[in-house]
């Protein structure tokens, strides 16, 4: 299942996300167009979240 997101709500819930089973996804992390690629706070937590021409599409995944 999966549940698009506004670049302001997918910074909001990585940071504050208590769910394991709910996971923050990103189109465009690292040049991939076609894949989306988990987010994990500690690590992306610096990401411009707000490039549309970067990232240009967040997703909510329950796992």
């Amino acid at each position: 299942m999966a549940i698009n997101l506004s670049p302001q709500m997918a910074k909001i819930i990585l940071h504050f996300n208590p769910f394991i089973r709910f996971k923050v996804m990103c189109r465009g992390y690292s040049e991939d167009l076609d894949n989306f690629t988990e987010l994990v706070w500690k690590d992306d937590g610096d990401l411009d979240f707000f490039d549309q021409e970067t990232y240009p599409q967040f997703q909510l995944w329950y796992i």
